[in-house]
C-alpha cells in the first residue's frame, strides 16, 4: 500500500505552532508499473473550470480573478480558471492545511522550497504521462537541464518557471562621474580597486565624516563583484572535482582579510550589517558612498534616488547616464582571468497535489496551451507582451521589442500567471520590460557582455529535489552570513575563519554539502 505523506510545519490557532504528521493512504496496491492515476482518455474539447493556488501576490483574490490578464489567458485557452492565493505571512503553514484537507486545487504553483518538499513527503502527481500526451509544447519550450529540476527517479512532478534571463547581476555601481574626475579608471584586480576606494575618500571623505566609499545591504556577505579576485564566483562551485559553498571556498580566509583591511580602512561603510537595500542606496544617493554592491534589479531605485538628490535630472536619466554610473561586475581572478556569477534559477514550480490526479490532463494541455508559441498561435508572447501596436512594437530589423509605454502597464501583473516559461523566447521579450527603465537596460547589456564565457551559475541551481539541502539551506545560509559580519566588523580579518568555519560545518553545513557531491558525481 503506498502511503502520501505531509507534514504540519504549523498550524494557524491563537496560541503556538503545532507540528503534526498526517498520514493519507492512496488506493494503489497491485498497480503494474504502467497504470497512473491520471485519466488519459479526456476529452479536451470539453474543458473543466480548473482551480489554482498561487502565491500571495500582495492583490486580493478578486483583483487577481478579475485582471485582464486572467481573461486574456482564458480567452487564448479555453479554460475558466479560479484562482485562489496562499497568505503572506506563513504560507506553507496554510499550503499543508489545504492539503490536508485536500482543498480540491487543480494545479499549485509553489515555490521550489516548497515544491521539494512536498517532494519528499509524496504529496505530488508524477504528470509525466499526461506530458507526453498532453504536452508537446512543454518539451519544446522546456530544456532538459531544466526538467532536471523536478525529475526524480525518471518521473516528472512538476513544470518549472526558470528565470526570464540568466543574468550576470550582482554589480558594484560607481559614481562615474567622480571616477572621471579623479582621472580613475573601472578597477579590474584587488589592488587597483583597492586603490579606488583610497581615492574617492581621500577626495569625497575630507570634509564629510559620513563618508565611506563602498556600501552594501546586511543580505549581502559575499560581494559577487570581488570575490572573483579570490577564486569565488558562485555560492555553490566545483573546486577541483569537489562542490563547496562559498563560506567552505579555498580563497574564503584572504578574501575575509582583504575585506577585514578595508572594513579597518574605514573603506567599508560601517553600518553595512545593518543596512537595508533602501538604506544602502539612499547613502550611495546621498554622496555618502562612491560606490554600492547591489542588485541589477535596484538600478532604477538608483536612478531615481539620484535624480531627487539633484545629481541628474529626467531628461539627463532618459539620454543616457554612463558619465554619471559605471558598473563593476568581477574582479580578474588569480589567473588574470574574468570570471563571474551567473544566476539562472527557478522562480516557481507547477505542480499538481496527489488527490487531485485524475484530471491532471486538463492542467496539462492548459499549460502546454500558455507555452504554445508559434505561427497562429502566440499564446505566450499574446500573455507575456500583450498585442502588437497596442503593448509592443517589434523591429524586424535587429528581432527586438520595445514597450508602448502608454498601454504597457496592463501586463504588469502578467507574469503573476505564468506557469512554466518559454524558454526558447522568453528573454528576448522579457527585454522590452527592461527596456522601460533606459538605465537599467543600458546596464544590463554591460553586465552580460560576453555572459556564456564569463558566467559561472552555482551548482545547485539545476539539482533535483534534495532533502537535507531542502531542510537545512537557510540555517547554513544564515550561519554563514553571520559569521562574515563578525568577521568584518568584530574581527575586521579572517583571524578566526576556521573555527567559524568548523561550527558551520557542525551546525548541518558538512551534511548539506556531503549531499550535494553525492548528487553532483552521480549527474556526471
Amino acid at each position: 500500500m503506498k502511503k502520501k505523506v505531509i507534514t504540519i510545519v504549523s498550524i494557524a490557532v491563537a496560541i503556538a505552532l503545532i507540528a503534526v504528521i498526517v498520514l493519507f493512504s492512496v488506493n494503489s496496491c497491485g498497480k503494474d508499473a504502467a497504470e497512473t492515476d491520471i485519466n488519459l482518455d479526456i476529452d479536451l474539447g470539453n474543458k473543466p473550470e480548473l482551480k489554482a493556488l498561487f502565491p500571495n501576490s500582495g492583490y486580493s483574490d478578486r483583483q487577481m480573478n478579475d485582471d485582464v490578464n486572467a481573461k486574456l489567458i482564458e480567452e487564448l485557452t479555453g479554460y475558466k480558471v479560479t484562482y485562489s492565493q496562499l497568505p503572506a505571512v506563513e504560507p506553507f503553514t496554510q499550503l499543508n492545511t489545504n492539503l490536508i484537507s485536500r482543498e480540491p486545487f487543480n494545479l499549485m504553483k509553489l515555490t521550489r522550497s516548497q515544491f521539494n518538499t512536498l517532494i519528499a513527503q509524496d504529496a505530488l502527481t508524477d504528470l509525466t504521462p499526461a506530458i507526453e500526451k498532453f504536452g508537446p509544447h512543454l518539451k519544446e519550450a522546456i530544456s532538459d537541464e531544466s526538467w532536471g529540476v523536478v525529475t526524480v527517479d525518471g518521473k516528472i512532478y512538476g513544470i518549472p518557471e526558470r528565470a526570464s534571463s540568466d543574468n550576470i547581476e550582482k554589480p558594484i555601481v560607481f559614481r562615474q562621474d567622480w571616477l572621471d574626475k579623479l582621472n580613475l579608471r573601472m578597477p579590474t584586480t584587488k589592488e587597483e580597486f583597492r586603490n579606488v576606494l583610497v581615492q574617492l575618500k581621500a577626495e569625497y571623505g575630507k570634509d564629510n565624516p559620513a563618508f565611506y566609499p563602498l556600501t552594501f545591504d546586511k543580505f549581502s556577505p559575499l560581494l559577487y563583484a570581488v570575490s572573483p579576485a579570490f577564486g569565488i564566483y558562485s555560492d555553490w562551485q566545483e573546486y577541483d572535482g569537489q562542490v563547496k559553498y562559498y563560506f567552505e571556498a579555498p580563497g574564503m580566509k584572504d578574501y575575509m582579510d582583504f575585506m577585514g583591511e578595508l572594513y579597518r580602512d574605514g573603506l567599508i561603510d560601517l553600518e553595512v550589517d545593518t543596512n537595508d537595500a533602501a538604506k544602502a542606496i539612499n547613502k550611495f544617493a546621498k554622496g555618502e558612498a562612491g560606490a554600492i554592491a547591489t542588485s541589477l534589479w535596484s538600478v532604477p531605485a538608483i536612478v531615481e534616488s539620484l535624480k531627487a538628490n539633484g545629481v541628474f535630472d529626467d531628461a539627463q536619466a532618459q539620454a543616457g547616464l554612463s558619465n554619471y554610473l559605471g558598473y563593476l561586475r568581477g574582479l580578474k581572478n588569480p589567473d588574470g582571468e574574468y570570471r563571474c556569477f551567473r544566476n539562472g534559477g527557478y522562480s516557481y514550480i507547477t505542480a499538481v497535489p496527489f488527490y487531485m490526479a485524475e484530471n491532471a490532463g486538463y492542467v496539462v494541455d492548459w499549460l502546454d496551451q500558455k507555452l504554445t508559441d508559434e505561427e497562429g498561435a502566440y499564446n505566450f508572447r499574446s500573455i507575456v507582451l500583450g498585442t502588437e501596436g497596442v503593448h509592443y512594437n517589434y523591429s524586424a530589423k535587429d528581432d527586438s521589442y520595445s514597450p508602448i509605454e502608454a498601454n504597457f502597464g496592463e501586463k504588469d501583473t502578467a507574469s503573476f500567471y505564468l506557469t512554466g516559461s518559454n524558454e526558447n523566447v522568453y528573454t528576448k521579450y522579457w527585454l522590452a520590460r527592461v527596456k522601460k527603465n533606459a538605465e537599467m537596460y543600458r546596464a544590463w547589456n554591460l553586465l552580460m557582455k560576453d555572459a556564456d564565457e564569463v558566467g559561472v551559475y552555482s551548482v545547485v541551481n539545476f539539482a533535483p529535489p534534495l532533502a537535507v539541502y531542502s531542510e537545512k539551506s537557510a540555517t547554513i545560509e544564515q550561519n554563514a552570513m553571520d559569521a562574515v559580519f563578525v568577521m568584518l566588523r568584530t574581527d575586521k580579518s579572517g583571524t578566526n575563519y576556521q573555527a567559524k568555519l568548523t561550527a558551520w560545518k557542525n551546525d548541518s553545513g558538512a551534511a548539506v554539502t556531503e549531499e550535494i557531491n553525492t548528487w553532483y558525481q552521480s549527474a556526471k
